[in-house]
């Protein structure tokens, strides 16, 4: 029966330590000794193996060794000449006259072999935890607790209600969240501009109005004067066609700036619901990654729990049945 907290200040802490021993004395952990048959000797790592060769990792290469070849694998580094020898002759005692092992020998080699392996495969492991955890680390501090703590597919959507891109920069989705947030203000932007514009075309047709009414009433003064009637007619039709271009020109621009502004308000509306539509998709889906579970696919929830089958019945050879008591009690505790 095993018992487990995971407290993420003494995991941080150990995964520092091993990162250091990793760093700074590899050959402590990733080594072992292997002894050929002709006398030399290799420091090497053993990662796997076969029914005529070994795979090792050395100089950070992978070589195959074959086993006709390997006298004796250690599972530490020996550089002491007398202890080496030693080992030698012992090994060879254990050859027959054909230069073979016994049986006996060989399935006790080959079981420690399978051992060394899993030892290693374990170490390597670990070795890539430790890296992956620093460099995740460096990158952001908060990765754990944000992993880790309980999501609401709900909350991205409410975030985005209030602040469009909210929601995905929540779910770490910058590239989401930079793009619906930029669209939506440019958009509210121009929105409002094209406002301001507009109201300052339809009060410049105001004066514009308010101008032609002054010359009207400059003219009626000007025409009781003593000038001929051709000029007066004449300076009427130019001054009447120049204050209606101009009217049709500042009443185009306020319909183009009205038009305009419409447009970018359907487009921000549009960016607001597609950003908003998708963050309860995406929520969805990110609320389902942080399930943790065991290798073997059992769900990590925080508190108390029990992994595996606690009664295990086993039938003996005499015909009698045991019941030994198995499994795990966990207790998991998120930060």
């Amino acid at each position: 029966m095993n018992f487990s907290i995971s407290i993420h200040s003494m995991r941080k802490l150990k995964n520092v330590t091993l990162y250091l021993i990793l760093l700074l004395f590899p050959s402590l952990i990733f080594g072992e000794t292997i002894l050929f048959k002709t006398g030399e000797r290799t420091y090497a790592t053993v990662i796997d193996q076969d029914s005529n060769s070994v795979t090792i990792i050395r100089d950070g290469k992978r070589e195959k060794i074959g086993k006709s070849k390997i006298l004796k694998i250690i599972f530490k580094e020996i550089k002491d000449e007398q202890e080496i020898a030693r080992i030698f002759e012992a090994e060879k005692k254990k050859f027959n006259k054909e230069g073979i092992k016994s049986e006996k020998e060989e399935q006790l080699d080959t079981l420690y072999l399978e051992q060394m392996i899993k030892e290693n495969s374990y170490k390597i492991v670990q070795k890539r935890l430790a890296l992956m955890e620093k460099y995740l680390e460096e990158r952001d501090g908060d990765w754990e607790s944000y992993i880790s703590a309980k999501r609401n597919p709900w909350e991205p959507v409410w975030k985005s209600a209030i602040l469009p891109g909210w929601g995905h920069s929540f779910m770490r989705q910058g590239a989401w969240s930079s793009t619906y947030s930029t669209l939506f203000f440019v958009s509210l932007v121009a929105y409002f501009g094209l406002d301001a514009a507009e109201k300052e075309r339809t009060k410049a047709y105001d004066k514009k109005i308010e101008k032609i009414l002054e010359q009207q009433f400059t003219s009626s003064l000007v025409s009781s004067s003593s000038l001929p009637t051709g000029i007066l007619e004449q300076y009427y039709q130019i001054n009447t066609f120049k204050n209606l271009n101009s009217l049709n020109s500042i009443r185009s621009d306020e319909s183009a700036y009205k038009h305009a502004k419409h447009s970018a308000a359907i487009v921000a509306v549009g960016i607001y619901l597609i950003q908003l539509t998708h963050s309860y998709f995406s929520g969805k889906t990110w609320a389902q990654n942080n399930v943790l579970q065991t290798p073997t696919g059992e769900t990590v929830s925080e508190g108390f729990g029990i992994r595996g089958n606690p009664l295990v019945s086993k039938d003996l050879s005499s015909g009698t049945r045991s019941i030994d008591v198995g499994g795990q009690i966990l207790y998991s505790m998120f930060y």
